[in-house]
C-alpha cells in the first residue's frame, strides 16, 4: 500500500474485454483486487462475455469497465459525444486544444476517436497503468500524451506482438514505446531475447510467465481399465501456431497403427475452424476426434480430470507468428 493507507489504484489497458482465450487477465484482476489493489479497466473493444471466467462476474468486473471504442453511425457518434465534451469542458477544458489538434493527428481527431479515447481518462489519477499487448500499448502512447504525459506505465508482451507485429508493422513500430515505457514484461527467456534483438534495453525488461493457481487444479489419478477408451485433450485457439492441424495428422497416423481405442477432445475455436473441420473429414478421423467447443475454465478444469492425456503442440507460423 502507499502513505496515508490509500489504495493502490492500477489502470489496466486492454484490446478485448472480456475474452475467453484471456483468462489471464481476468486472473490478475481478481488476484490483485485480493490484495487490496483497485482496478480500472480500460478497453478498446467489447467482448462477448459467453463462457468466460466466472471470476469476471463473481469480482463483477463489468462495472469497473471504460470502453473506448466509438460508434461507427457518426450521427450517433456526434450524440453521444456531446456529454463526453461537456464533461472535459467542466474537468479539464484544456484539453479540448489537443483532442482537436486537427493539424497533429489528423483523422483520429475530426473523426472523433481521440475524444473517446481520451474522455474516460480524465480527472483520474493512477499509482500505475499497465497495458496489455505491444500493440495495445502504442495505442496507448497518444492518450497519454494528452492526458497524463508523466504517468508510468509498464507493458506486457504475449506473442504475436513481438513476432508476427516485426512483419507486418516494421522494424521501428515500438522505437517511441521503448522510449517511454518504464518496464517491459515477458512470457520467457526466449521471448526476451527476442525482443533485445528488436533494439529493447536489457535492463527494462522482465521475465514473468503467466502463472495458473494450482490449488484450483486437483490431481487424479489416471488409471486405464483393459477396454476403457482413451481421452486425449487439447485447448486452443484455432490460429496455426497453434498446430491443431499438426495434432490432427498425426491422430490420421495412431488411428492406423494404435490397437486401443482412443478419442481426441478438442476445446476452443477460432478463424481455422472451417479448415480444421475439413481436414478432420480429409483426413477420415471424425470418428476419432470430437470438437467441444468453447469451455468456461471452471468446467474445463472439471473436464480435464475425465481426460488420460493432455497434448499441446506449438508452432511458428508461416507469417512468423509464435508464441
Amino acid at each position: 500500500m502507499i502513505e496515508n493507507n490509500k489504495k493502490i489504484k492500477v489502470a489496466f489497458i486492454v484490446g478485448l474485454f472480456p475474452a475467453i482465450s484471456e483468462t489471464f487477465i481476468i486472473n490478475q484482476i481478481a488476484d490483485l483486487q485480493d490484495r487490496g489493489v483497485d482496478i480500472e479497466i480500460f478497453v478498446f473493444s467489447r467482448g462477448k462475455t459467453d463462457n468466460v471466467s466466472q471470476r469476471f462476474f463473481d469480482y463483477k468486473m463489468g462495472e469497473k469497465v471504460n470502453y473506448l471504442g466509438m460508434p461507427k453511425n457518426f450521427f450517433i457518434r456526434i450524440f453521444c459525444a456531446i456529454p463526453k465534451i461537456l464533461r472535459i469542458l467542466f474537468v479539464q477544458p484544456q484539453l479540448l486544444l489537443k483532442i482537436f489538434n486537427f493539424k497533429k493527428y489528423g483523422a483520429d481527431a475530426w473523426s472523433l476517436k481521440l475524444l473517446f479515447f481520451v474522455e474516460p481518462f480524465v480527472g483520474k489519477n493512477f499509482n500505475l497503468v499497465h497495458c496489455h499487448f505491444g500493440k495495445v500499448a502504442n495505442k496507448y502512447l497518444t492518450i497519454r500524451e494528452i492526458v497524463a504525459p508523466k504517468q508510468k506505465f509498464v507493458t506486457t508482451f504475449y506473442g504475436f506482438d513481438v513476432s508476427i507485429v516485426f512483419t507486418q508493422k516494421g522494424e521501428n513500430y515500438y522505437d517511441r514505446l521503448k522510449k517511454e515505457c518504464a518496464m517491459f514484461f515477458v512470457m520467457s527467456n526466449n521471448m526476451k531475447e527476442r525482443i533485445i534483438a528488436h533494439g529493447f534495453r536489457a535492463e527494462n525488461i522482465k521475465v514473468l510467465p503467466i502463472s495458473v493457481n494450482v490449488s484450483e487444479y486437483p490431481f487424479t489419478e489416471r488409471k486405464l481399465s483393459e477396454n476403457e477408451v482413451v481421452n486425449l485433450l487439447i485447448v486452443a485457439r484455432f490460429v496455426e501456431k497453434k498446430g491443431v492441424d499438426d495434432l490432427l495428422r498425426a491422430i490420421a497416423i495412431v488411428k492406423k497403427e494404435a490397437k486401443k481405442q482412443f478419442k481426441l477432445n478438442i476445446v476452443g475455436g477460432g478463424q481455422m475452424e472451417k479448415e480444421l473441420l475439413q481436414l478432420t473429414k480429409e483426413l477420415n478421423i471424425e470418428d476419432v476426434v470430437d470438437y467441444k467447443g468453447y469451455m468456461k475454465i471452471e468446467d474445463l478444469i472439471q473436464y480435464f480430470l475425465k481426460m488420460h492425456l493432455y497434448i499441446q503442440p506449438s508452432k511458428t507460423s508461416k507469417d512468423g507468428d509464435m508464441e
